[in-house]
């Protein structure tokens, strides 16, 4: 089983990161984090290529319950990073975490999920 879906942008780092932004709202979505994770090793002396992890949630899939369980799969981490001179935009697969989580295999909701978060990455890179 794939734990991602991934897709290669056509645009540099800078406005993939402005077309994720503007398409998380567009979907449905919140961001609860961002992680600048280029930053925060620089702060530490380090260089990578650049990385934003964005932390996002759904009220439509939320239905006013939190289990640590549920948290791990209904909010959905979105990566973008720099490969070389190429940049993706991936997701980590909401079935794939329910998988692995007792009790939520069979979760209905979790196929549509992944369904918008599927279209969110599309969207943002063109």
């Amino acid at each position: 089983m794939d734990f991602t879906y991934k897709r290669k942008a056509t645009r540099d780092f800078t406005t993939t990161v402005e077309a994720v932004e503007r398409c998380i709202g567009a979907h449905g979505f919140a961001v609860a984090r961002i992680h600048d994770m280029q930053s925060m090793v620089a702060s530490k002396g380090f260089e990578i290529q650049p990385l934003k992890i964005y932390e996002l949630v759904s009220a439509r899939y939320a239905r006013g319950w939190h289990t640590a369980e549920r948290d791990l799969v209904y909010v959905c981490r979105l990566h973008v990073y720099a490969e070389g001179d190429a940049v993706f935009v991936s997701a980590l697969r909401p079935t794939a975490l329910s998988h692995v989580m007792a009790g939520l295999e069979d979760d209905e909701y979790v196929s549509e999920l992944e369904r918008d978060v599927e279209r969110l990455v599309d969207d943002a890179v063109g």
